[in-house]
C-alpha cells in the first residue's frame, strides 16, 4: 500500500513539473508599462484575427499572427487596418514572449520587419491584455496619440494621455534602441498614481509597489506553473514523511 502511495504522489509531482519545464522560457520580465511605452517605437492596440505556428521545437514556439489594429498608440500614422506579426512566441535569446490569442485585445509593441512593408515584429517584451487596470494605465500614460489605423471604417480608440494626467505632453519621449533597454533610466518622466495597484516612476529609478500573489499570477497566467510545482514539492515532503513515521 504505501508503495502505490508513493508512484501515486511520484506522479502528482511530475505532470506540474513537466509544464513548467515547457514554460520556464516564458517568464515575467518585470518590465514596467511606461517603460515598455518609452522604448518602444510602434504600439498598436487591437485584436489578433487567426494565430498560425510554424515553428514548434523544445527551444520555440513561433507563430505568425494577423491583427486588426483598432487605434495607433504610438509610430506612423500610416499603419493599416489588418498587419501581419511574425516571430511571435518564444524566441530563443530573447528574454520575453507573445501569446496574442484571437478572441481578446491586446496592447502589442512592435518594431518593423525589414522584409515587407506590412509585417510587423514584436519587441523583447510581452504584450498586455486588455482589461480596466489596462484602461486605465493608458488614461494616465503620457506621449500616447489616439489614431485611428489607415483604411479603418470605425474609430474605436480608447482614451490615452487625458489632459488631467499629462499637461505637458507636448515634451517628446526619446525612442531608446531595444539593445539599451536594460542600461537606461529616463529621468525627466514622473508618472504618479493614487492606488496600492498602481506604480511610481521616478528620477531616481523605477519603484514598482508590491502587490499580492494572485495579481502577480494574474500579470502573467502562463507562469502559474511554477506555483504549482512547488506546491506539489511540499505535498510529496509532507506525504513521504507520513508514511515513514506513521
Amino acid at each position: 500500500m504505501t508503495t502505490i502511495i508513493r508512484i501515486i504522489l511520484i506522479c502528482f509531482i511530475i505532470f506540474p513539473c513537466n509544464i513548467n519545464g515547457e514554460r520556464r522560457r516564458c517568464m515575467n520580465t518585470g518590465v514596467l508599462f511606461t517603460d515598455k511605452i518609452i522604448h518602444s517605437p510602434i504600439i498598436v492596440y487591437g485584436e489578433p484575427l487567426a494565430k498560425e505556428i510554424y515553428v514548434d521545437t523544445d527551444m520555440e514556439l513561433l507563430f505568425n499572427v494577423t491583427f486588426r489594429v483598432d487605434c495607433i498608440f504610438k509610430g506612423q500614422e500610416d499603419i493599416v487596418n489588418r498587419i501581419n506579426i511574425t516571430e511571435a512566441g518564444i524566441k530563443m535569446n530573447r528574454s520575453a514572449c507573445q501569446w496574442l490569442d484571437p478572441g481578446k485585445f491586446y496592447v502589442v509593441f512592435l518594431e518593423k520587419c525589414e522584409s515587407n512593408m506590412n509585417v510587423y515584429c514584436p519587441l523583447d517584451f510581452q504584450e498586455r491584455i486588455v482589461d480596466d487596470m489596462t484602461y486605465e494605465l493608458l488614461e494616465k500614460t503620457c506621449h500616447l496619440t489616439r489614431i485611428p489605423s489607415l483604411h479603418s471604417t470605425s474609430n474605436n480608440c480608447p482614451n490615452v494621455s487625458m489632459t488631467e494626467f499629462c499637461p505637458n505632453d507636448e515634451i517628446d519621449v526619446k525612442i531608446i534602441p531595444k539593445q539599451k533597454q536594460t542600461e537606461y533610466v529616463q529621468p525627466n518622466i514622473r508618472t504618479s498614481f493614487n492606488n496600492a495597484n498602481q506604480f511610481y516612476v521616478q528620477s531616481n529609478g523605477t519603484i514598482s509597489n508590491d502587490k499580492p500573489l494572485v495579481a502577480r499570477i494574474a500579470d502573467n497566467p502562463h507562469g502559474h506553473a511554477s506555483l504549482s510545482a512547488c506546491i506539489s514539492l511540499w505535498i510529496l515532503i509532507i506525504a513521504v514523511g507520513a508514511t515513514i513515521f506513521f
